[in-house]
């Protein structure tokens, strides 16, 4: 079987693995074990941004976003307040034990970003981007029970 034969989902998955390993391997000197990017983003944000700001940061839905939030919380890296002037949202802030990390989180990222564009030639660069950043745009708005599925009908 061949490459061309794999559902797309196979090469994002095999990718997301293979990226959050390195990541991961990079962290390992931190308290932080998982979810570096949404404890960057409530960090740069700290106590300005609500939940469904992160949720459409993070391009995932509500669910999701608890199970993260409740696990950061619980290793004490943020805090979620009631917001003073609508009290149906939550704002998060990051806690004293997170806040030396933030920059170290920014760090790691760019660090394995860079690493992983360095196994591609660099024409390709702008172009991979283009195209995932294409693709997120033209899917994100579109429910799955919602994508048209062709079959070869006889």
């Amino acid at each position: 079987m061949t490459t061309q034969e794999w559902p797309l989902g196979r090469f994002f998955s095999f990718l997301t693995k293979q990226y959050i390993g390195k990541l991961a391997q990079r962290m390992e000197h931190t308290p932080v074990e998982r979810y570096y990017f949404p404890l960057y983003l409530i960090g740069k944000n700290n106590g300005l941004a609500c939940q469904q700001e992160l949720a459409n940061q993070l391009l995932t839905d509500k669910v999701s976003l608890v199970r993260i939030l409740d696990a950061l919380e619980s290793d004490g890296f943020i805090e979620r307040k009631t917001n003073p002037c609508d009290r149906r949202q939550h704002l998060l802030s990051i806690t004293p034990k997170a806040e030396p990390w933030i920059l170290e989180i920014e760090k790691g990222i760019k660090e394995t970003n860079d690493y992983f564009f360095s196994l591609l030639d660099p024409s390709l660069h702008a172009n991979f981007e283009l195209i995932l950043t294409e693709l997120i745009t033209k899917t994100q708005e579109i429910p799955a029970d919602q994508f048209e599925i062709f079959y070869n009908k006889k």
